[in-house]
């Protein structure tokens, strides 16, 4: 019975008690005995002393109850041991475990015991900088317990067991909850301040947003207040607690009234990517744009006065001005059609995507030097940096798009869709999409307001 866990000794205690309880009950006693006074314990037991004093109360002569009155002295004993708390040393660089036990005068006879504990793990133990040690000595000052996590979620602790330490390796379970967030943006927001403002909580699934949305949604100056967005994702639970969260199942984020969705899609248990509802990939063959900026500076006009040249002249793209330096990217695969100087153009890079499209970059400051003639780029692969060369008055990239040799605006301009789902998995995906935005509407509806501590700020 000693071997018994300590919760399996409470039931045990209960059980005898009830059936004290019912002998009472049935036998001659004094009318004024209430029989629930005497089984009420506070707290489940959570008191031994407490339970134990009430018991005493009308049992005191009992031989059983005075045993079970000693169990519990001894269960009070055991668990004041196991509540002892252990010292956290963190590792530092360079750190050996011989060298931080003679740093906390630790015996080195406590370290071969831990070696000889696990031989097959103390061969591909390294600590690691940063990581926390836990330990506790006995009152001869010998080690009773330690710890190590080598990795996330992996803890290795050994325990003495009277001259020798037993080893234990657990893997900690992770737990994966779906959770919904409805955002909407205030004056002031950005996605990152308004997300962690509705309750998301790491950044990473935020920045998460604009990466899948590139394509679509300039993040840099679309934005504005009353923009919004559903999202269901995964938080991760070790332990009963919060511990990270995980991959985005579904998004909708709506824009200047014009709602994006994107839906995180696995067949057969394997990964695709992100798709459209309509089952378009998410990563489309353009980009939005092709550089982080501060602003516009100038927009693409047809009946445009050149700010140089002082005369009407079409402006045929879009300049995005940005400190010189900047990085420039290709917003699609394709091949190098002609690169150089011109007074005009300063430094340039032309592209052609196929025989459709083409996009042109003027102005650099400096071409990249993978950038040859008939070179391949492949899609966000830088091609240069922001300058001011040729003809410009500040800082800016010149940015042109051309559908079959007409120039289009770049802000505007509906660019082609992702590559499509097979005929065979359009199906099963539109029913799977389906099925998750239709729970996302549900859960929308149970909120009574989106952010509704700022929604009036």
């Amino acid at each position: 019975m000693h071997k018994l866990p300590i919760k399996h000794l409470f039931t045990c205690s209960l059980l005898i008690a009830g059936l004290i309880g019912c002998v009472v009950l049935f036998t001659d006693r004094p009318a004024a005995l209430n029989v629930e006074e005497v089984f009420t314990f506070d707290d489940e037991f959570s008191s031994s002393s407490t339970a134990r004093d009430t018991v005493d109360t009308y049992f005191e002569n009992s031989p059983l109850m005075e045993g079970l009155a000693n169990r519990l002295d001894a269960i009070d004993t055991q668990r004041d041991t196991f509540a002892q708390e252990t010292t956290s040393v963190t590792i530092k660089n360079g750190d050996t475990l011989s060298a931080i036990f003679d740093r906390l005068d630790i015996d080195r006879a406590d370290l071969t015991a831990i070696q000889e504990a696990s031989p097959r793990y103390w061969k591909s133990l390294s600590l690691r900088a940063g990581r926390n040690l836990e330990y506790r000595l006995d009152d001869s000052g010998s080690l009773e317990y330690f710890e190590y996590s080598p990795e996330d979620l992996v803890d290795y602790s050994f325990t003495r067991t009277g001259d020798a330490m037993t080893f234990e390796s657990r893997t900690r379970k992770v737990v994966s909850n779906e959770t919904y967030r409805w955002v909407t943006i205030q004056r002031g927001d950005s996605v990152i301040s308004a997300g962690l403002a509705a309750g998301i909580r790491q950044e990473k699934t935020l920045w998460r947003i604009p990466k899948l949305l590139q394509w679509d949604i300039d993040f840099y100056h679309d934005i504005h207040p009353g923009d919004s967005f559903q999202i269901l994702y995964y938080e991760r639970f070790v332990d009963g607690e919060y511990y990270e969260d995980g991959e985005i199942i579904a998004l909708q984020f709506t824009s200047g009234n014009r709602p994006y969705n994107l839906v995180r899609y696995e067949d057969e248990g394997i990964f695709k990517g992100y798709f459209t509802r309509e089952g378009y990939a998410a990563r489309k063959r353009f980009l939005r744009t092709p550089v982080e900026y501060t602003r516009i500076s100038d927009g693409f006009n047809l009946k445009r006065l050149h700010p140089i040249h002082k005369v009407v002249k079409p402006h045929l793209g879009i300049d995005y001005a940005a400190p010189t330096g900047t990085p420039v990217y290709a917003t699609g695969d394709g091949v190098v059609s002609k690169f150089g100087y011109t007074s005009a153009n300063g430094n340039y890079v032309f592209l052609e995507h196929d025989r459709v499209y083409k996009t042109k970059y003027l102005h650099l400051f400096k071409i990249d030097p993978a950038i040859k003639k008939g070179a391949t780029v492949k899609q966000g692969q830088r091609i240069g940096s922001v300058g001011m060369t040729g003809h410009a008055t500040g800082p800016h990239l010149h940015y042109e798009f051309l559908v079959n040799g007409e120039h289009q605006d770049p802000a505007t301009i509906h660019l082609p869709e992702g590559k499509p789902l097979s005929e065979d998995e359009i199906e099963r995906f539109q029913a799977h999409a389906d099925e998750l935005f239709d729970r996302m509407n549900a859960l929308r509806s149970e909120y009574p307001e989106a952010r509704p501590s700022l929604v009036n700020r």
